[in-house]
């Protein structure tokens, strides 16, 4: 049965239920007014189950569009089912966070990108061009992108793995540190990376480490630009919907990311 049917149903018992209660009102006595009779226990009764039925739907919707990379639907069911996330305490046990176990952390795990708007965020597995000047991912080259969040230790490690003939690296990986700010904002400190790449012409370039500069540098500039790095730290990002499959994100730069649970 679809939302609309059931909120109709629903609607219809209740408006039923209060033209019968109204018909009977003359005969009834009159009593003061209590705050338990404020409203119709009706609408507790009904409210979880109709919210449940359309974050549901929202989710599948959602799924569906991040898949299809259609960023305007996107964008706008992310704004839609964020209104419905049942997970208020997103930072829960990350790094400890909110005296909180590791196991309980709602982020911890893998996770497997399925839609960002973020320009950046496969931009070194793209090393072909279009016409305009697009930058793209070259034809019968396959790219996995995740993150595997390990909440004990408060830290994620960012990956790309690529294959294919005209591939630019076997795999990618960031390792940043997670340090969460509020219920639902996370602070990300990028410590070190690693390239891996079978196929490059020297040994020497098969397998690169190396690491970014320290997490004072950015919190240097972001004073320098007047924001207060313990409140926007110079990368962050703040979860918006998160329950046992998916999660959505929005960035400090205003980015959208939903990933799945793998």
């Amino acid at each position: 049965m679809r939302t609309s049917t059931i909120s109709a149903v629903v609607a219809a018992f209740v408006i039923s239920g209060d033209q019968k209660c109204s018909s009977f009102s003359a005969l009834a006595p009159s009593f003061p007014p209590s705050s338990a009779s404020a409203s119709s226990p009706l609408n507790g009764i009904f409210a979880a189950p109709l919210e449940k039925i359309k974050r549901s739907s929202l989710k599948k919707q959602l799924i569906k569009a991040a898949t299809d990379k259609n960023e305007e639907v996107v964008i706008s069911l992310v704004d839609e089912i964020s209104v419905l996330n049942p997970n208020k305490f997103a930072t829960y046990g990350l790094g400890g966070y909110g005296g909180g176990k590791a196991k309980d952390s709602p982020l911890n795990g893998e996770w497997r990108l399925l839609f960002t708007n973020a320009k950046d965020a496969e931009a070194p597995a793209r090393t072909e061009k279009k016409s305009g000047g697009e930058e793209v991912v070259a034809e019968g080259v396959q790219i996995t992108t995740g993150q595997r969040i390990v909440a004990a230790k408060g830290e994620c490690i960012n990956y790309i793995y690529a294959s294919g003939e005209k591939a630019p690296f076997d795999q990618l990986e960031i390792s940043i540190k997670m340090t969460a700010l509020t219920p639902n904002r996370v602070r990300l400190d990028f410590q070190r990376g690693r390239a891996q790449n079978e196929r490059a012409p020297l040994s020497v370039l098969k397998d690169v480490s190396f690491s970014f500069p320290p997490a004072f540098v950015g919190d240097a500039l972001s004073l320098l630009r007047g924001r207060n790095p313990s409140i926007e730290p110079p990368a962050y990002f703040d979860v918006l919907y998160i329950d046992d499959e998916i999660r959505a994100h929005r960035t400090g730069e205003g980015k959208i990311f939903v990933q799945m649970r793998k």
